[in-house]
């Protein structure tokens, strides 16, 4: 008789995979919320009146994807899912500073793959099964990057 239960100890692949997709639907979904809010308030595109109002919605909604990536990564069988949830938003501020702020400024499909990015990278540093100089490594090279955009300003 076989288990219907899913293998509880998935590849570190697969977590930075399932990280990736979750990153993905919580900015989907808020950013969702994002458009309707801006399109409710009347902001249709047209000069800068809208754009304070348009900021902060866009960072409030931002907020709320990193708070409910938690949640979503439970619901993946992310384990354990509160250090991915932490370390996805950190290790993206190193990458928006190193690299995004660079290259993909003008393209926001490409912060969407970066946030995408920081969650599966933040789910390779949390587990434990990745040998332990593969994650100092991995580390040293989002502070190189980190130091690259701060001497880049």
């Amino acid at each position: 008789m076989t288990s219907i239960e899913p293998d509880s100890a998935v590849s570190p692949a697969a977590r930075a995979a399932r990280a990736a997709g979750c990153a993905f639907v919580s900015l989907a979904v808020w950013m969702g919320v994002a458009y309707a809010v801006i399109q409710l308030r009347g902001c249709t595109g047209e000069g800068m009146r809208c754009l304070g109002d348009a900021i902060g919605i866009m960072f409030l909604c931002l907020l709320g994807a990193a708070v409910s990536m938690w949640g979503l990564l439970r619901l993946a069988r992310v384990r354990p899912a509160w250090p991915v949830a932490v370390a996805g938003p950190l290790v993206f501020l190193l990458l928006a500073f190193g690299l995004a702020g660079r290259f993909f400024l003008g393209t926001p499909q490409l912060w969407v793959v970066a946030i995408m990015a920081a969650y599966a990278l933040g789910a390779l540093l949390a587990d434990r099964r990745v040998s332990a100089r593969a994650r100092w490594i991995t580390v040293g090279a989002l502070v190189v990057l980190l130091v690259a955009g701060l001497f880049r300003f």
